[in-house]
């Protein structure tokens, strides 16, 4: 295919208009006290198709960003009173995304804004995008799985709990080994102790609710870092072989470390 010099001005002409457009949406994000990352998220929300939200790896495909970063996005918008999250009703192992009031009012001022302007600009960007469809699932990144792969069940249960497990592997996500239980009757296949948060992060934590986002932002970031990410690395090739049991003996399950692994690898 030979291209005209027209041709090289309409490409011109289409990119620096995007870049424009893009700048004039992030000066009007910050004008509404968003971030461009944050308005990127709120709109990932609400346009979802699922009435129940998406999904923090849903959310991650729609930004194109690594799991990590977007939690961690998600993170600071929660705090900012924007986001919150919820359990999924029938499979409490995924966490939901939905817009706060707040959120949503933002939002909307926003969206209400970008309409306008695409239609001075004339641009009918759905219709002009139909053929990048599905959204989900479209990237990848040097070491991910495959995009096609079967999603990851994890579970998570007290160490102390007597039940049967259906998941190929039980692992021990504690640094300390449970009390009153001996090591030649450990009912748990394997024991991955660098998985855990450092010493100092558990004491700061001291297991209380109300630090909990805080404490699993840390220990995210932890697990980015030697020994942690290596651990974290082992758990995740476990988990892709097999379903896994994560056991604790955290009595509050819903507020551990466990919780913070499990949400991490049923988005991957």
């Amino acid at each position: 295919m030979i291209l005209s010099d027209e041709d090289y001005a309409r490409l011109l002409a289409l990119r620096a208009g995007l870049r424009h457009f893009q700048r004039w949406s992030e000066q009007q994000a910050k004008a509404a006290g968003l971030t461009p990352a944050q308005h990127q998220l709120l709109l990932a929300i609400r346009g979802h198709a699922d009435p129940r939200g998406p999904t923090v790896g849903e959310v991650a495909d729609y930004l194109l960003l690594r799991h990590h970063s977007t939690v961690e996005l998600i993170d600071r918008a929660d705090s900012a009173g924007l986001v919150i999250r919820s359990r999924d009703p029938e499979d409490h192992r995924v966490v939901r995304l939905q817009l706060t009031d707040t959120g949503a009012e933002r939002l909307e001022t926003l969206s209400a804004l970008h309409m306008e302007e695409l239609e001075r600009l004339a641009l009918r960007l759905p219709a002009a995008w139909k053929g990048l469809a599905p959204v989900q699932r479209t990237h990848g990144f040097p070491g991910d799985p495959s995009p096609n792969h079967a999603p990851i069940k994890v579970d998570i249960a007290r160490v102390y709990e007597h039940v049967e497990h259906a998941a190929t592997r039980t692992v021990l996500v504690d640094r300390l080994w449970p009390r009153g239980i001996s090591r030649d009757k450990a009912p748990f296949d394997i024991w991955l102790k660098d998985v855990a948060p450092s010493t100092e992060l558990r004491k700061w934590y001291g297991h209380a609710p109300d630090r909990f986002n805080r404490f699993a932002d840390r220990y995210r970031r932890e697990l980015t870092e030697s020994p942690g990410r290596e651990a974290f690395q082992r758990l995740r090739t476990l988990a892709s072989a097999g379903d896994v049991s994560l056991l604790t003996a955290t009595k509050d399950t819903d507020h551990s470390a466990a919780a913070v692994l499990r949400d991490m690898l049923a988005c991957i």
